[in-house]
């Protein structure tokens, strides 16, 4: 493991290999590096791979003020220019799709995309639905409740990862309705979107939306994974990536 600090975030990461070719890995929301390492190991006799730990998430620090998928895209570009990486793949899980759709408008940044079980462009979270649904009925009445009562029905009526978000949970719903699909048509490099059949996360069926948009994209889906194919199907991902990268 390795750290450095990036306008006052505490940034941890770790590099495996030393390929001329860097292999940039953003996990998903509130995940760790080290459920990636089993493939950051199987890649690293080609590539220098590198995993880092987001803002919030992992060992490195909460960001010092709420981070918008932009803001963590940025941190990112300043994390590459830290550690002296000019141009990388980059691959993203979930929300950490989200990062690489971003990243990879930037040619400059990104040579090749690979998005696994990616967020940016699902419809609206429960917890949004529900909300535009209170503040349209309700008006001024609901504005006018306390933070913490909102948060409480929140807690009630939104998603897993709203209920799960504690300290961060305005980061979360910053994040989850930031649209990313005005983006995907501005992405020029090679993509690969890979999804487990099984996930009930984010559904298969957004491969044919990516697919259609980037118009440099191939699909290859990881059968009998859910939203994990790294922990669930780790050897089967691991082909795919071997054999796109």
């Amino acid at each position: 493991m390795s750290q450095v600090v990036i306008e006052g975030i505490l940034t941890n990461y770790q590099v495996f290999g030393d390929g001329k070719e860097t292999l940039l890995i953003l996990p998903g929301w509130k995940r760790s590096i080290s459920e990636w390492a089993i493939v950051a190991k199987s890649l690293s006799s080609k590539y220098k791979v590198v995993l880092l730990d987001l803002p919030g998430f992992g060992a490195t620090t909460l960001p010092k003020s709420t981070f918008g998928v932009f803001e963590y895209a940025d941190f990112v570009k300043k994390f590459l220019i830290k550690i002296k990486i000019d141009k990388c793949v980059v691959l993203g899980h979930s929300f950490g799709g989200r990062l690489g759709i971003i990243l990879a408008t930037d040619e400059k940044i990104v040579d090749k995309l690979i998005l696994v079980d990616a967020g940016g462009i699902e419809k609206k979270s429960l917890y949004a639905k529900s909300m535009s649904v209170l503040k349209s009925v309700a008006g001024p009445v609901f504005m006018a409740l306390p933070g913490s009562f909102k948060h409480k029905i929140g807690n009630i009526i939104g998603s897993e990862d709203y209920k799960a978000s504690g300290e961060i949970r305005k980061i979360f719903v910053k994040t989850v309705n930031q649209n990313l699909r005005p983006l995907l048509s501005k992405i020029k490099v090679p993509a690969f979107i890979i999804w487990g059949d099984k996930d009930n996360q984010l559904s298969v069926s957004l491969t044919k939306t990516f697919k259609k948009e980037i118009t440099n994209s191939k699909i290859r889906i990881v059968w009998g994974a859910g939203h994990d194919p790294h922990i669930q199907k780790t050897e089967q991902l691991i082909s795919i990536l071997k054999d796109i990268l």
